[in-house]
């Protein structure tokens, strides 16, 4: 039975598709159906039922897709063993929220790359929702995002921080109370798609304020230079680590305080980069820790102790 094969079949079962598949696998797609029909013949049973225009995986198959991922990663942390090639000579496929990508990212990356020179990061920026689906399929190997309503029991997750919701005010606003703010000037909404969006909606809708709806903007740094010129205020996440230059604004916590929005590390149980993936946590909690702007969760210790 060949390696590459079953590599294609994983494949092919995260991407839905035997096309799909061909892109992420740098073959054709006849080449995928090829793969797949050669494997079946190996195996001596229907891996796909093939009656619709897109095959499906038959109970055999999704089974074997199962077994042929432990199969994967025993055979990748085998070769890493053998050859010495640590968690630190490696690349890794990370997803961020956008809201991560100006200060906490940057800094954990930078430092990373300054004390590992073998040590590749592929930066991916998405909304949690996204990146959560990316990681679940194997597309990328862990992502910064916020935590999820449920968590299936093959993923990891790994908690760094949580981020206060407040009021963004103009410099010039002539009050601190964030419920007068609110209903004074036009509101700027946090991207509604975003999960801290709606943890932000739910918040606005228990509190029974009448707002004026101004705009829905997708990023901090364009709430923040609205907000800035005076065309609004919002409610955003209080940054774990700031950026590096941050616009003069007030910044008030609301009251009565919402649940905050915490921040943590996702990615597959079954992944041969866990090791990799600790050391980029440890790394993430400590940037959070230096900054000094709120306390991070426990740093975790190693797996070999």
């Amino acid at each position: 039975m060949s390696f590459r094969r079953l590599k294609t079949l994983i494949a092919v079962a995260e991407c839905g598709s035997f096309v799909k598949a061909a892109k992420t696998t740098f073959l054709t797609p006849a080449a995928v159906s090829q793969q797949m029909k050669i494997l079946e013949q190996e195996m001596g049973v229907a891996l796909f039922d093939r009656k619709n225009r897109t095959p499906s995986l038959t109970p055999v198959g999704s089974a074997l897709v199962s077994r042929a991922r432990e199969i994967v990663n025993s055979y990748e942390n085998m070769v890493r063993s053998v050859t010495g090639e640590g968690a630190l000579e490696d690349e890794l496929a990370m997803g961020a929220v956008p809201t991560t990508m100006t200060g906490l990212i940057p800094r954990a990356v930078k430092s990373l790359r300054d004390t590992y020179s073998g040590l590749h990061i592929r930066i991916m920026p998405g909304l949690s929702a996204e990146l959560y689906s990316m990681v679940d399929r194997g597309f990328l190997d862990a992502a910064v995002l916020s935590e999820p309503i449920h968590i299936y029991d093959h993923l990891r997750w790994l908690p760094i921080v949580d981020e206060p919701l407040i009021v963004l005010a103009p410099e010039d606003a002539t009050t601190d109370d964030p419920k007068e703010l609110l209903e004074s000037y036009p509101f700027i909404r946090f991207n509604s798609r975003a999960w801290v969006g709606q943890l932000i909606d739910k918040w606005l809708k228990s509190q029974q304020l009448n707002i004026s709806e101004g705009m829905e903007l997708d990023t901090l740094e364009s709430i923040s230079a609205m907000v800035f010129h005076g065309l609004g205020v919002s409610i955003v996440p209080r940054r774990c680590v700031p950026s590096p230059r941050p616009l003069s604004l007030k910044r008030i916590p609301i009251d009565p305080p919402a649940s905050p929005r915490r921040l943590g590390v996702l990615s597959r149980q079954d992944n041969a980069k866990f090791k990799l993936i600790d050391i980029v946590y440890h790394e993430l909690v400590c940037v959070v820790e230096l900054s000094g702007q709120m306390p991070a969760y426990g740093i975790l210790t190693d797996k070999s102790d």
